[in-house]
C-alpha cells in the first residue's frame, strides 16, 4: 500500500487506552512512546489507575468504618455528612491530579498514588482514634 498505517491509527486516541486489557495497554504504551505521542502521560496514568482504583475502594471502606464508629451528639447524620464529604474530597483530589498530568509534566505514578497515600494515612489515623 501507499500509506504505512493501520485503520486503528485513525481512531481517536483519547479513550483507546481505557478499553484495552493490561497486556494490550502495555503494548500500546510502548508503541506510543516510539511514535513520540504527546498523550503518553495520559496512557501511563490509565495504567497506574488500573492498580490504584481497587486499593482506593479498600481505603474508602476503611474510612467509612472509622467514621461510622464515632458517636456524636448530633446523631449519625453528622457522621454520614462527614463521610460523604471525605468521599467527594477524595474524588476531587483524584481528578485534580489527573488534570495535572494532562496539563503539565506531573508524574503519572504520583498522580495515581498520592491521593491513596494521603487518604490511606487519614484512614489509619481515623481507625487509630475510633472507639472500639
Amino acid at each position: 500500500t501507499i500509506f504505512d498505517f493501520e485503520i486503528n491509527d485513525l481512531a481517536p486516541v483519547n479513550y483507546i487506552a481505557e478499553t484495552l486489557t493490561y497486556g494490550q495497554l502495555n503494548k500500546f504504551i510502548h508503541e506510543e512512546k516510539q511514535r513520540g505521542s504527546s498523550l503518553i502521560n495520559n496512557h501511563l496514568l490509565v495504567r497506574h489507575k488500573r492498580w490504584s482504583i481497587p486499593i482506593s475502594s479498600f481505603i474508602l471502606t476503611l474510612i467509612a468504618v472509622a467514621v461510622s464508629s464515632f458517636k456524636r451528639r448530633g446523631g449519625m447524620g453528622v457522621n454520614l455528612a462527614f463521610g460523604i464529604s471525605l468521599g467527594f474530597l477524595f474524588i476531587f483530589f483524584d481528578k485534580i491530579f489527573g488534570v495535572m498530568v494532562n496539563k503539565s509534566t506531573f508524574s503519572p505514578f504520583l498522580a495515581a498514588w498520592l491521593p491513596l497515600i494521603l487518604f490511606g494515612s487519614l484512614a489509619f489515623f481515623l481507625l487509630r482514634h475510633a472507639k472500639r
